[in-house]
């Protein structure tokens, strides 16, 4: 049986001597895994659209029993590889391929996932700001999959938090406004007023239009560690791309 979708292309692996194993998020299958025959060596079938974040039409072949799909062809629709030049985003497109395989669902899409992926992409693409972009990526991730809690709603008390008031999270509890947050556990993350006025932004502001952070973004800062620590404690694994971001977008303030 023949299935068609729309596609980011997240990694290849090396399969023998000429294949490659790819895993694509589609559109309406979630995570998917499959063979390219000849990957490796022949560029006349597949050309450079096995380029990690390369959004494409994808056909594969699905055959009961089988865990890798057979990939028949794929269609280019954007090539983000030029911007990938760049060290800087780079490094942040290989956490995003990471997460996407992560949390991808095998056959079961989400339109949300799949258009925060473009989205986000389409941003880097026109020149945003690095490390700011990944940390919208893991706050929507998270958002998607109930893991963040809304950030403006205290999780104990139930009253609304004021945007840019300082507030903490509490893993598994979601965020807590400032009284409520006084019993502060060990787990919790406190977060300045910038800090949370940035939490507010990344909720209610398009990725191409978030002005620049000023290093609240910044790799180890408290925005990540909290981001990531969610990511990484839901999915069980560790995510390996983020010593690259630390390497090379620690600085970045976007492509000039």
């Amino acid at each position: 049986m023949q299935q068609v979708d729309e596609a980011f292309v997240l990694r290849t692996q090396p399969l023998g001597d000429a294949d490659l194993i790819v895993s694509f998020l589609a559109r309406s299958h979630g995570c998917v895994r499959g063979v390219a025959r000849s990957g490796r060596c022949s560029r006349k079938r597949f050309g450079g659209l096995l380029e990690p974040m390369t959004h494409v039409e994808a056909t594969w072949s699905v055959k009961a029993g089988r865990e890798l799909h057979r990939i028949e062809s794929l269609d280019a629709r954007r090539s983000y590889a030029a911007m990938q030049a760049d060290p800087a985003l780079q490094s942040v497109c290989a956490v995003m391929a990471e997460v996407g395989e992560a949390f991808g669902a095998e056959g079961a899409g989400d339109e949300r996932e799949f258009r925060l992926f473009g989205a986000v992409l389409n941003a880097l693409d026109a020149g945003g700001e690095a490390v700011l972009l990944l940390r919208y990526f893991e706050f929507w991730t998270l958002r998607l999959h109930g893991l963040l809690g809304d950030p403006e709603e205290c999780a104990s008390c139930g009253r609304s938090i004021e945007r840019g008031k300082a507030r903490e999270f509490h893993p598994g509890g979601g965020f807590r406004c400032e009284s409520c947050g006084c019993e502060t556990a060990e787990s919790s993350t406190r977060l300045s007023r910038h800090e949370a006025l940035w939490i507010d932004r990344l909720q209610h502001t398009p990725p191409d239009r978030l002005p620049p952070s000023r290093g609240v973004a910044r790799p180890g800062g408290r925005l990540e560690s909290l981001f990531r620590n969610g990511l990484e404690g839901f999915s069980e694994r560790r995510f390996k791309s983020y010593r690259h971001v630390r390497m090379f977008a620690g600085g970045a303030e976007g492509r000039s």
